[in-house]
Protein backbone atom coordinates (compact mmCIF):
# COMPACT_ATOMS: atom_id res chain seq x y z
CA UNK A 1 0.00 0.00 0.00
CA UNK A 2 1.31 3.41 -0.93
CA UNK A 3 1.27 5.78 2.03
CA UNK A 4 1.59 9.56 1.83
CA UNK A 5 5.04 9.35 3.38
CA UNK A 6 6.16 6.74 0.85
CA UNK A 7 4.82 8.91 -1.95
CA UNK A 8 6.75 11.87 -0.52
CA UNK A 9 9.94 9.81 -0.22
CA UNK A 10 9.54 8.51 -3.76
CA UNK A 11 9.35 11.98 -5.20
CA UNK A 12 7.92 12.38 -8.68
CA UNK A 13 7.87 8.69 -9.54
CA UNK A 14 4.31 7.28 -9.98
CA UNK A 15 1.75 8.05 -11.04
CA UNK A 16 2.48 8.94 -14.62
CA UNK A 17 6.17 9.53 -14.32
CA UNK A 18 7.56 10.01 -17.84
CA UNK A 19 9.05 6.56 -17.47
CA UNK A 20 7.84 5.24 -20.80
CA UNK A 21 10.19 7.60 -22.64
CA UNK A 22 13.07 6.69 -20.37
CA UNK A 23 12.25 3.02 -20.86
CA UNK A 24 13.61 3.21 -24.38
CA UNK A 25 17.03 4.03 -22.92
CA UNK A 26 16.89 1.08 -20.56
CA UNK A 27 15.57 -1.27 -23.21
CA UNK A 28 18.08 -0.31 -25.89
CA UNK A 29 21.14 0.00 -23.68
CA UNK A 30 21.14 -3.70 -22.65
CA UNK A 31 20.37 -4.73 -26.23
CA UNK A 32 23.28 -2.58 -27.37
CA UNK A 33 25.61 -4.14 -24.79
CA UNK A 34 24.74 -7.62 -26.01
CA UNK A 35 24.90 -6.82 -29.73
CA UNK A 36 28.16 -4.91 -29.26
CA UNK A 37 29.55 -8.02 -27.56
CA UNK A 38 28.44 -10.16 -30.50
CA UNK A 39 30.17 -7.80 -32.94
CA UNK A 40 33.36 -7.67 -30.88
CA UNK A 41 33.48 -11.48 -30.72
CA UNK A 42 32.93 -11.73 -34.47
CA UNK A 43 35.80 -9.29 -35.05
CA UNK A 44 38.09 -11.14 -32.64
CA UNK A 45 37.34 -14.42 -34.42
CA UNK A 46 38.00 -12.87 -37.84
CA UNK A 47 41.29 -11.28 -36.82
CA UNK A 48 42.40 -14.09 -34.55
CA UNK A 49 43.31 -11.52 -31.90
CA UNK A 50 41.45 -11.58 -28.58
CA UNK A 51 43.87 -9.40 -26.61
CA UNK A 52 42.06 -6.12 -27.25
CA UNK A 53 38.75 -7.68 -26.27
CA UNK A 54 40.31 -9.18 -23.15
CA UNK A 55 41.67 -5.75 -22.17
CA UNK A 56 38.06 -4.54 -21.85
CA UNK A 57 37.03 -7.34 -19.48
CA UNK A 58 36.80 -5.39 -16.22
CA UNK A 59 35.14 -2.36 -17.80
CA UNK A 60 32.61 -4.50 -19.66
CA UNK A 61 31.82 -6.40 -16.47
CA UNK A 62 31.28 -3.08 -14.66
CA UNK A 63 28.99 -1.86 -17.45
CA UNK A 64 26.87 -4.99 -17.27
CA UNK A 65 26.66 -4.85 -13.47
CA UNK A 66 25.76 -1.16 -13.57
CA UNK A 67 22.93 -1.73 -16.03
CA UNK A 68 21.67 -4.69 -14.01
CA UNK A 69 21.59 -2.51 -10.88
CA UNK A 70 19.70 0.25 -12.72
CA UNK A 71 17.13 -2.24 -14.01
CA UNK A 72 16.86 -3.83 -10.54
CA UNK A 73 16.25 -0.41 -9.05
CA UNK A 74 13.52 0.43 -11.53
CA UNK A 75 11.88 -2.95 -11.05
CA UNK A 76 11.96 -2.45 -7.27
CA UNK A 77 10.29 0.96 -7.65
CA UNK A 78 7.67 -0.48 -9.96
CA UNK A 79 6.98 -3.22 -7.41
CA UNK A 80 6.52 -0.63 -4.65
CA UNK A 81 3.95 1.20 -6.75
CA UNK A 82 2.40 -1.84 -8.35
CA UNK A 83 -1.18 -0.58 -8.04
CA UNK A 84 -0.35 2.98 -9.12
CA UNK A 85 1.40 2.12 -12.35
CA UNK A 86 -1.16 0.63 -14.73
CA UNK A 87 1.07 -0.63 -17.53
CA UNK A 88 1.68 -4.29 -16.71
CA UNK A 89 3.33 -4.99 -20.09
CA UNK A 90 5.89 -2.29 -19.29
CA UNK A 91 6.97 -4.10 -16.10
CA UNK A 92 7.09 -7.40 -17.99
CA UNK A 93 9.25 -5.93 -20.78
CA UNK A 94 11.64 -4.47 -18.26
CA UNK A 95 11.80 -7.76 -16.39
CA UNK A 96 12.50 -9.69 -19.62
CA UNK A 97 15.22 -7.21 -20.57
CA UNK A 98 16.78 -7.57 -17.15
CA UNK A 99 16.65 -11.37 -17.40
CA UNK A 100 18.28 -11.31 -20.85
CA UNK A 101 21.08 -9.08 -19.56
CA UNK A 102 21.56 -11.33 -16.52
CA UNK A 103 21.74 -14.38 -18.78
CA UNK A 104 24.37 -12.63 -20.89
CA UNK A 105 26.35 -11.72 -17.77
CA UNK A 106 26.14 -15.27 -16.39
CA UNK A 107 27.33 -16.73 -19.69
CA UNK A 108 30.50 -14.62 -19.51
CA UNK A 109 31.35 -14.17 -15.85
CA UNK A 110 32.92 -15.83 -13.90
CA UNK A 111 34.01 -18.09 -16.78
CA UNK A 112 36.06 -15.30 -18.35
CA UNK A 113 39.04 -14.56 -16.12
CA UNK A 114 42.05 -14.93 -18.42
CA UNK A 115 42.71 -14.51 -22.11
CA UNK A 116 42.69 -18.32 -22.38
CA UNK A 117 39.16 -18.31 -20.95
CA UNK A 118 38.11 -15.72 -23.52
CA UNK A 119 39.65 -17.71 -26.35
CA UNK A 120 37.74 -20.79 -25.15
CA UNK A 121 34.50 -18.78 -25.17
CA UNK A 122 35.25 -17.55 -28.68
CA UNK A 123 36.06 -21.07 -29.83
CA UNK A 124 32.70 -22.27 -28.52
CA UNK A 125 31.01 -19.64 -30.66
CA UNK A 126 32.88 -20.73 -33.76
CA UNK A 127 32.44 -24.47 -33.24
CA UNK A 128 29.53 -26.52 -34.51
CA UNK A 129 27.94 -28.84 -31.95
CA UNK A 130 27.59 -32.58 -32.56
CA UNK A 131 23.81 -32.17 -32.82
CA UNK A 132 24.24 -29.55 -35.55
CA UNK A 133 26.70 -31.79 -37.40
CA UNK A 134 24.26 -34.72 -37.22
CA UNK A 135 21.43 -32.52 -38.51
CA UNK A 136 23.60 -31.34 -41.41
CA UNK A 137 24.61 -34.92 -42.23
CA UNK A 138 20.97 -35.99 -42.22
CA UNK A 139 19.86 -33.08 -44.38
CA UNK A 140 22.73 -33.39 -46.86
CA UNK A 141 23.45 -37.02 -47.63
CA UNK A 142 26.67 -37.76 -49.52
CA UNK A 143 26.35 -38.28 -53.26
CA UNK A 144 25.76 -41.81 -54.55
CA UNK A 145 29.09 -41.64 -56.43
CA UNK A 146 30.88 -41.84 -53.09
CA UNK A 147 29.22 -45.18 -52.39
CA UNK A 148 29.97 -46.45 -55.90
CA UNK A 149 33.72 -45.79 -55.71
CA UNK A 150 35.80 -48.87 -55.09
CA UNK A 151 37.30 -49.08 -51.63
CA UNK A 152 40.96 -48.10 -51.61
CA UNK A 153 41.74 -50.81 -49.06
CA UNK A 154 40.19 -53.48 -51.31
CA UNK A 155 42.63 -52.59 -54.11
CA UNK A 156 45.65 -53.41 -51.98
Amino acid sequence: MVTALLRELAGPFPPFFPFEELWHLYQHAPQHLISAWENACRRALQTGDAEELHATRNDYQSLLLGHLKVLDGHLMLLQCFLNDYPHRQFRERMSRTRDALQHHYDALFPRWQTIDDLEALLLERASISNEQLKALATAHAPPQAWYDEPDAAAKE
